[in-house]
């Protein structure tokens, strides 16, 4: 009887080894290069108000060719995330909102944002299960110390909300004259987007298990640190502040002690300062020179939410256009603390200003995207002990974007930080560094449990 030829057998093992390596190969080069086209054909749209609609009009058709080019390769038309239905629903708002609009030229700026957000998300969603994921910790840590520096350097530091940060220090900082901002960045928005950043960063800084990037996380700390603090925004520390508190709950199981123990203690003091000295610590009196001093009080922000909630209850379900709550409040509703000359740009809460942008589905759609993002992050990070070497980093990254989330959650009730489209952009990369990581963490956990 003849043994058969161990080269014969071991022939189709290395052919099955070496398509399988191809093939994740191409897959690799298919992911990146969806990113890069999603990334570039994102900017324009961020800059639209701007650019001309033509240009505008041309890189629609084109993201749209990529979608579809990504779906014919890969038969799926968009990466599978926990939140594919919020991200299309915000789509499916837009006609909606165009159809709502009295003055589309103001709206389109934000329909273009969305579509850039979406776009955005889905490259970086794209790249679960590939090797470019492992390289996103070390990517966002790079790009906030970056940011952090143009922040810093760019922002229109005319603000005196808090008499203890002196004006000394903002003198000593050259300045950045941005080429899409002349006037420089609002402060709030620069607190808001180093709110964002500061969590994934001291996340990866305590629990990344990799020295040489626990330190540049450190320094990338230190550096949205200190923006933070200079913006002065309040909304955005007290964001960053309970998400500082609340991320450990997904490292070590009992920290929940440490979170109730906090909350009575919080309770306490408020209660023993009372409601008008509680007011005055979160709503101090703003320096005559503060060019939005008029908005930064307790009053003219409850102006404002009332005229949102007035304006759902007159214009119905579909809202009253995107982008128009200020034309509409100085026409229909002329506000009394904010002042007769306008400025206020916005309804100064995220959710009422989704509401008036896109109907009462559009804050459905924000909460549900908040939501299942947190949620798939709590349940991929589950069990730190069981994550290996190589995921540490990643799961570190997610717990961290869950700390965006919460901050962006929290500041969303006394601003509208994703108005801005840099900002909606920034908001919209973290969801998709996160959809990507939490794939690639499951993937991780299903490859280990069939071996």
């Amino acid at each position: 009887m003849m043994q058969p030829d161990p080269l014969s057998t071991a022939q189709p093992d290395s052919t099955t080894s070496e398509l399988t390596a191809r093939g994740a190969e191409r897959s690799n080069q298919l992911a990146l290069a969806f990113l890069a086209a999603c990334s570039l054909l994102a900017m324009p749209l961020l800059f639209a108000a701007s650019l001309p609609r033509g240009l505008l009009t041309a890189t629609l058709v084109a993201l749209l060719a990529v979608f579809i080019g990504r779906g014919l390769l890969t038969r799926a038309w968009l990466p599978r995330t926990a939140v594919d239905w919020p991200n299309i629903l915000l789509l499916l708002l837009l006609p909606l909102g165009l159809w709502a609009s009295t003055d589309t030229s103001a709206s389109w700026p934000v329909v273009y944002k969305v579509i850039a957000g979406f776009a955005i998300f889905y490259g970086l969603a794209g790249l679960a299960g590939s090797r470019w994921t492992r390289t996103l910790p070390w990517l966002l840590l790079l790009a906030s110390a970056g940011l952090a520096v143009v922040v810093l350097l760019g922002t229109n530091w005319a603000t005196a909300k808090l008499p203890w940060v002196s004006d000394a220090v903002y003198d000593l900082l050259p300045t950045l004259r941005l080429p899409w901002r002349a006037e420089g960045i609002h402060p709030n928005l620069s607190g808001s987007a180093m709110a964002w950043l500061l969590l994934p960063a001291v996340a990866l800084a305590l629990w990344a298990g990799d020295r040489r990037m626990q330190t540049l996380a450190g320094v990338t700390v230190l550096l949205l640190g200190l923006t933070l603090l200079l913006s002065q925004s309040r909304g955005a520390w007290l964001g960053a502040a309970l998400a500082l508190l609340v991320i450990p709950v997904l490292r070590y199981r009992r920290w929940w002690i440490v979170l109730l123990l906090i909350a009575a203690v919080g309770a306490a003091a408020a209660l023993a300062l009372g409601p008008e000295r509680l007011q005055d610590l979160l709503f101090p009196a703003v320096a005559g020179d503060e060019i939005t001093a008029n908005i930064n009080t307790l009053p003219s922000r409850l102006e404002l939410w009332t005229r949102a909630l007035i304006m759902l209850q007159d214009f119905g379900l579909a809202g009253s256009g995107p982008g128009q709550f200020e034309q509409v409040v100085m026409v229909l509703y002329p506000p009394f603390f904010t002042g007769l000359l306008g400025g206020f740009q916005h309804a100064h809460n995220l959710y009422l200003q989704m509401a008036v942008d896109f109907g009462v589905l559009g804050p459905v759609a924000l909460i549900a995207l908040l939501l299942g993002s947190s949620a798939s992050i709590a349940v991929s990070t589950r069990g730190w002990s069981t994550h290996s070497t190589a995921n540490q980093p990643l799961a570190a990254l997610a717990v961290g974007v869950f700390g965006s989330l919460l901050a962006l959650a929290a500041h969303g009730l006394v601003d509208a930080p994703l108005v801005a489209p840099r900002g909606y952009a920034l908001a919209f990369a973290l969801l998709g560094m996160a959809a990507a990581v939490c794939g690639q963490i499951t993937t991780g956990r299903e490859d280990r449990g069939r071996a």
